[in-house]
């Protein structure tokens, strides 16, 4: 796997030339892979809904369609990729990626057990911890605004059955 990687990493983040192709753009062609990646997961994963008829459309027929949308888009980005110029793949920048994925871990681990409000406090908190360059006094007003929308709309709004705070 290790050979794999390095061997992706050496030929399009360096812009080296392939056998026929020659990638201009290294970040256009990595989201376009994933884009696509992410397609054929969905598909994957909407397979197995109902698709219905044409008069009574099933569960499956929007994520097929969404899939589709995606993948299509990803070989659109990987197309223009070899054609048109573009930016070089960054590095990565992992302070953000650690931070937002741990926010949304963070979030599915709460929501039950300590309410909404609890678990959007810390996972607002931990996305924010991604960036040096978080304002806090900006972000406790967008955080009081968030929590009134989220209860407001998933409790009060749409009637979910979810906890507001541990105790409610």
């Amino acid at each position: 796997m290790e050979a794999v990687w390095s061997t992706i990493k050496k030929r399009f983040a360096l812009g080296e030339e392939l056998p026929g192709m020659h990638v201009k753009s290294s970040k256009d062609f990595a989201a376009g892979l994933m884009f696509l990646a992410i397609g054929i997961g969905a598909y994957y994963i909407g397979a197995s809904y109902n698709m219905g008829i044409p008069q009574r459309p099933g569960t499956g027929v929007l994520p097929r369609i969404l899939a589709w949308c995606l993948m299509g888009s990803g070989v659109l980005l990987c197309i223009q990729a070899l054609l048109a110029e573009g930016p070089k793949l960054d590095a990565w920048a992992w302070r953000p990626l650690i931070m937002i994925t741990l926010a949304t871990i963070a979030f599915a681990l709460l929501v039950d057990p300590a309410g909404l409000v609890v678990a959007m406090i810390v996972s607002m908190t931990l996305a924010a911890l991604g960036t040096p360059d978080t304002r806090w006094g900006e972000f406790a007003l967008f955080m009081v605004l968030m929590l009134a929308i989220g209860v407001g709309l998933f409790i009060y709004g749409l009637g979910m059955p979810i906890k507001v705070l541990p105790w409610m």
